[in-house]
């Protein structure tokens, strides 16, 4: 029998926690359980990959015993779709490796062994952080937006579904219609410290592609030099 935790309350902080490792997997995912926040568990590297689309974490941790390559691509993933702190746990002491964590995009390296206590301690640490502002749903033009579902409506009525960072510009455009926003204006409020051009590019390109193909909303988001702005139709 499993020893029971506490239930998370609604709206607790959600803790994707991607771990590789047998015995040590089922120990993260009881702690964070106790302490009544959600633990989403992977333990494939390629599966955590493909679920990093489908979640919305508010912490993401990082303890594989995976090749270099393969973290440093797990980071850039998660920091390609999601705003949200990433605390990645590293077998050794590498200035190298910790240094290229940091360029692509985590918050805190950890180098192990470290201890449930510890493990807990940082991860509270982290839950105290206001990281999120609450957003309102927005309407311009013909579409609108719904954050509890993390989602966009069109004309059409169809829902487009959204990742993290694709919903968090997509909300800040539509906060002032016609505005151009500055590119470093999107990625400060968007990512703060752990952004830059290239992912804001990525994230316009996948809005765009998926407002034109889901809902048949074409020329919303426009490109002027030095920044994006949303136009209602």
């Amino acid at each position: 029998m499993e020893p029971k935790t506490s239930a998370p309350a609604q709206n607790a902080m959600r803790v994707f926690v991607v771990c590789d490792q047998d015995a040590t997997a089922p120990i993260w995912g009881y702690i964070i359980r106790d302490k009544g926040l959600v633990a989403i568990l992977e333990t494939s590297v390629q599966r955590a990959m493909e679920r990093s689309v489908e979640e919305v974490p508010d912490l993401i941790v990082i303890d594989v015993n995976a090749s270099h390559t393969q973290r440093m691509e797990l980071c850039r993933q998660f920091r390609s779709l999601s705003a949200s702190p990433i605390l990645l746990f590293l077998p050794s002491n590498n200035e190298p490796e910790i240094l290229e964590a940091y360029q692509n995009g985590v918050d805190e390296c950890v180098v192990k062994p470290i201890s449930p206590a510890i493990f807990l301690a940082k991860i509270m640490a982290w839950s105290r952080r206001s990281w999120s502002e609450p957003m309102t749903p927005r309407k311009a033009g013909r579409l609108r937006l719904d954050p509890s579902h993390r989602s966009a409506m069109g004309a059409n009525d169809r829902e487009i579904k959204l990742t993290n960072l694709e919903f968090r510009v997509l909300h800040l455009l539509m906060s002032r219609p016609g505005y151009v926003f500055p590119a470093e204006e999107i990625i400060q409020t968007v990512w703060g410290a752990n952004g830059d051009i290239v992912l804001l590019k990525n994230v316009v390109y996948r809005l765009r592609k998926k407002l034109e193909e889901e809902a048949d909303e074409k020329h919303m988001i426009q490109t002027w030099p030095g920044g994006y702005s949303f136009v209602e139709e």
